[in-house]
């Protein structure tokens, strides 16, 4: 890569502030795929306990005001959860294996109430790596230059490396260091552990955790160190402590290795494990510190994306791509949560962010990752017909905020009732991947799902009118219209998934496939599911324009000028939800997502149209909004709009002053930012299996040349945009990782 590239690899923290505190440790999560780290600070701060209890409500998330405490702690491991009284099934917090602080002369380090100068802390992106270095002026008059450097190994999923030095510069005195597992602490106030087991030995310590669902956790540390020998800090003593005098000019390092499994894993977890692979990670961090830079450069080889002329947007494209590769993983039994496994927002369950903002990218540079993710919705089948069930229908409604078991989880009913897209977005994803990938066997596996669906679907529609049918009582993306009729996004993805499930099951016919259980073989539900496709009310105009559903200009006018004078707040917020819910207010895209997803179906004429008449009434008040309108208003050759919608969009969690990742990474906007570069401004055509994808780039006017890489069946390919065309050329993964200059 080039040296611009690396450098917009750095995401800093250069003074300590209290406001940003917070967004600092969502944007610098640490992660392997498998464990997850926010990135608070190894001593903590004394001013934010982990400990504070709380019952949290059912709220709309975007709008509510959290509770701010100056940090939050996050250890995740995704499939361990919890069972929350009113908030259902959620991601638990689990015990905080970052526990390292110093004293000095019998000052606790803490970066609220010490004298803390030359501070700066930085994630590096390109490996995974966070560092911090600071000078600490004791009280005693002494200097301590302390260092830290840690990872969530990429190449050992479920170990944590932490180094720490500490230099006397001045002075002389007693460093003490305490070290351990916290497992006194709350996920959203409320504490999962329904039993907790700590014990520390000479050097070592481990704590056990069973959650209130039933998984079980196991964490165990051991300290390295030439300068300090860590004992248990008193007779049964739960963590480890140290102390040596030090001398001008002296310099104390320690070693800590955390690995951490759960009884779900596939040897079921335990302490036996942890030590096998503590044992094979050896005291030396150094090597582990190598292959882990090694394991993320193999990462970015396939997936780095270049922008030369704008180092903003680098960064923000390269804080997307790491947080996406930090999130991507191999089991199918989870799916990654709104939040990327960064933060407690959402509670850590899966919504429709997958098929459509994150599974694009990881379908053209890690298709592997693609498939994953999706087949955690045919394992979640079952789940699915639960739903369907729970609301007296046949087949299967895919859940708003699934759980790990597919079941429904959103606690609002509002959303969970009405948000029905993402059944037929399931399908969306489904039929993506295969018609770009040709994977039949994975076609084949998902017979199932879609027909399940489809027989969801035609219980679901209502007959208006001989050939006419309606899609009644639905919320579609737009969540600022509560409960409409032929929400035009929904019945248009709705007939398109009856569309696949029908090609589906003619491909079957051909190929002999076994039909899966249910109506698939039944001429005459075919025929009606035909039908239902055909006459689905979808409300386009004649003149291009897309209605968002039934009635929408019928709704009241926002009068934004007067009622939302002050838009650095969320309209959501200064608006009473039932004066939101009978308002032409949208809070992001929703019939725009249809020249979004199916581009080819609308002209650049209506694309005009519909942009001209939602925009003015779009708040962008949700994270996936600004990107969709990038990508149209780029594809209208309207650089300059698009990239004001591309700054907006690459603000939302690198903007630390105005709260950013304090809640938690959004996942979904990484996703789409990188779509907004590649299918936006370098303007990719995807293309079926075995075909090359088209390019009608409309770079903005500073970027000098744009380059990313995609996989091409199994083959990594460097797409290079410059001077307004772009080349396309296959390439080895070593040529890819560096430019292919």
């Amino acid at each position: 890569m080039t040296q611009d590239w690396l450098d917009a690899c750095l995401l800093e923290e250069t003074a300590p502030n209290a406001a940003t505190t917070k967004a600092c440790e969502g944007a610098f999560t640490q992660g392997s795929g498998t464990l997850h780290l926010r990135g608070s600070l190894e001593e903590g701060l004394l001013a934010a306990p982990q400990n504070e209890a709380y019952m949290r409500l059912p709220a709309n998330v975007t709008i509510e005001k959290p509770r701010h405490p100056r940090s939050k702690c996050g250890t995740y491991l995704p499939g361990v959860t919890g069972s929350h009284p009113l908030l259902r099934e959620e991601l638990v917090n689990l015990p905080n294996p970052l526990w390292l602080a110093p004293s000095f002369e019998g000052e606790r380090y803490d970066l609220d109430r010490c004298d803390t100068r030359n501070y700066r802390r930085v994630l590096d992106m390109a490996t995974g790596e966070l560092t911090r270095s600071f000078r600490w002026h004791t009280r005693s008059g002494a200097v301590l230059h302390c260092r830290y450097r840690r990872i969530v190994s990429k190449a050992r999923p479920n170990l944590i490396v932490q180094t720490a030095s500490y230099t006397l510069e001045t002075g002389a005195g007693r460093l003490a260091v305490t070290a351990g597992i916290d497992a006194d602490l709350r996920t959203n106030g409320y504490d999962h552990f329904s039993r907790v087991e700590q014990s520390a030995e000479a050097g070592a310590c481990q704590t056990l955790v069973e959650t209130d669902t039933g998984d079980t956790v196991y964490l165990a540390a051991r300290m390295h160190s030439p300068h300090l020998a860590f004992v248990p800090d008193g007779p049964g003593g739960k963590h480890l402590a140290a102390e040596t005098v030090m001398a001008p000019g002296q310099t104390v390092t320690l070693t800590k290795l955390t690995a951490i499994n759960a009884s779900r894993d596939a040897d079921g977890g335990g302490f036996e494990a942890l030590a096998r692979l503590l044992n094979g990670a050896g005291e030396d961090a150094e090597p582990l510190f190598a292959e882990n830079a090694a394991a993320w450069h193999d990462l970015w080889a396939g997936c780095a994306v270049e922008i030369e002329g704008d180092t903003e947007a680098q960064r923000a494209i390269n804080f997307s791509v790491y947080h996406l590769l930090r999130c991507a993983h191999s089991d199918p039994r989870v799916a990654v949560c709104a939040k990327g496994f960064s933060g407690e927002a959402y509670f850590g369950h899966f919504f429709w962010d997958t098929e459509i903002y994150l599974l694009p990218f990881f379908l053209h540079t890690r298709p592997e990752t693609a498939k994953t993710l999706l087949s955690f919705r045919l394992l979640t089948l079952p789940g699915a017909r639960k739903n369907a069930r729970a609301y007296g229908y046949p087949g299967a409604r895919y859940a708003w905020e699934s759980g790990v078991d597919g079941t429904e989880q959103c606690p609002n009913w509002q959303y969970a009732d009405h948000e029905v897209h993402v059944t037929a977005d399931v399908v969306y994803g489904i039929w993506r991947y295969w018609r770009a990938t040709g994977d039949e066997a994975f076609l084949r596996d998902s017979l199932s799902v879609l027909v399940e669906t489809a027989d969801y679907w035609l219980h679901r529609v209502y007959p208006a009118a001989p050939g006419v049918w309606h899609l009644n009582g639905v919320m579609g993306p737009d969540e600022y219209i509560c409960l409409c009729n032929n929400n035009a996004y929904t019945n248009t993805l709705v007939a398109f998934a009856l569309e696949c499930t029908l090609e589906a099951l003619h491909l079957a016919g051909k190929m002999g496939w076994p039909l899966p259980r249910g109506p698939a073989a039944d001429e005459a539900w075919r025929q009606k599911a035909a039908a239902v496709a055909a006459g689905l009310a979808r409300n386009h105009r004649p003149d291009g324009l897309i209605l968002q559903c039934d009635g929408f200009d019928d709704y009241e006018e926002p009068h934004f000028s007067t009622t939302w004078p002050d838009r650095t707040k969320l309209w959501g917020s200064v608006v009473s939800q039932e004066k939101n819910y009978r308002t032409k207010a949208l809070k992001q895209a929703d019939a725009l997502m249809l020249p979004f997803l199916f581009p080819d179906r609308y002209s650049d004429a209506s694309v005009r149209k519909n942009l001209d008449y939602y925009l003015p009434y779009t708040t962008h008040d949700s994270s996936l909004s600004a990107v969709v309108h990038s990508i149209l208003f780029t594809r209208l050759g309207e650089a300059g709009q698009a990239y004001t919608l591309f700054e907006r969009a690459m603000n939302i969690d690198l903007d630390f002053a105005g709260g950013g990742a304090a809640e938690g990474v959004h996942i979904a906007n990484c996703g789409g930012l990188w779509q907004a570069v590649v299918l936006g401004f370098g303007g990719m055509v995807p293309a079926e299996a075995g075909q090359a994808p088209e390019f009608h780039p409309h770079l903005p006017p500073h970027w000098r040349a744009l380059r990313f890489r995609l996989n091409l069946g199994g083959t990594p390919h460097l797409v290079t945009i410059r001077d307004g065309a772009a080349t396309l050329e296959p390439c080895s993964r070593d040529a890819t990782a560096d430019g292919g200059n």
